[in-house]
């Protein structure tokens, strides 16, 4: 490897996974390129990537990271930079032709709660309890790892996600082990519905109750719980139409954005663990960024 990408490699606190992406661009790039790439001209890199790629988020990432080896060895980049700003409009034009497309062939918000009505009805408690944590939380698929236990103090372990069933007939989730809690800390809330109550209790009589430990809600007939490299396919053999985690918070955010309600979104934002900014640009929401 040459004394140029070592020297500006080194300087970079990344993951070893984003070092070896940003190494298969620099590598590709310099390839076509008859001097290193802090010493060739804009242009030149600018028509290399042109024959590298008609993919917009391919041209976009090479010319991220000539534009960031560049900055290390203050050469120019202004036209890189232009170029890659153009490039952006073009990603977000295609992914909303994509975002269009799909969401046009997605259930609607009153399907899924059709859906997941039709589930207590026909007693499969624990496929009513994925999809109602699912559309009213938002969550993602690792907060649906989780295990449902008889009381607060038996929710003690802090890498794990917990449903409680407390006296009173209130419940709480609780959720240590989510995508962002990095970013946003462990969350709990605590609800009442009698019927998501009734459907847990159900569940855990189905698995021979607490006697032996608490209950896992991803789990198999034995009450072990799945690997984590299984839960996609598991919760998707359960949603309406096999639908995603990502498409079922696509048709609540659309159905928010259609009646224009932002306390919603907020509420979104929280349970997600995400923030609104983000949400209005992932799935192109009319809502004004502030």
């Amino acid at each position: 490897m040459d004394d140029e990408w070592t020297d500006y490699i080194e300087g970079q606190k990344v993951s070893p996974k984003t070092v070896k992406a940003y190494t298969i661009s620099y590598n590709k790039l310099i390839d076509g390129l008859d001097k290193p790439l802090s010493k060739s001209t804009q242009r030149d890199i600018l028509e290399l990537i042109d024959e590298l790629t008609n993919v917009p988020n391919t041209a976009s990432s090479l010319m991220n990271v000539a534009i960031q080896v560049r900055r290390f060895y203050d050469a120019s980049v202004d036209k890189l930079v232009n170029a890659r700003e153009r490039m952006k409009i073009k990603i977000d034009e295609r992914r909303d032709i994509i975002n269009k497309g799909k969401l046009e062939n997605l259930p609607s918000y009153q399907d899924l709660k059709r859906h997941i009505n039709n589930l207590y009805s026909e007693q499969k408690y624990r496929d009513f309890l994925i999809n109602w944590l699912l559309l009213n939380y938002n969550t993602r698929n690792q907060d649906l790892q989780l295990s449902i236990v008889p009381s607060k103090k038996e929710a003690n372990d802090l890498t794990k996600n917990y449903l409680v069933l407390r006296p009173g007939g209130t419940m709480m989730y609780v959720r240590n082990n989510y995508k962002t809690v990095g970013t946003y800390g462990p969350k709990s809330s605590t609800f009442k519905n009698a019927k998501v109550m009734r459907a847990a209790r159900a569940f855990v009589d189905e698995k021979g109750g607490f006697k032996n430990g608490p209950i896992h809600l991803l789990s198999t007939g034995q009450n072990k719980q799945i690997d984590d490299s299984s839960i996609q396919k598991f919760i998707r053999k359960r949603t309406l139409n096999g639908i995603s985690e990502g498409e079922t918070n696509n048709v609540v955010t659309s159905m928010v954005d259609n009646i224009k309600d932002f306390k919603a979104l907020q509420r979104i934002s929280k349970n997600r663990g995400t923030s609104i900014e983000n949400l209005i640009t992932q799935y192109h929401l009319s809502f004004p960024l502030v």
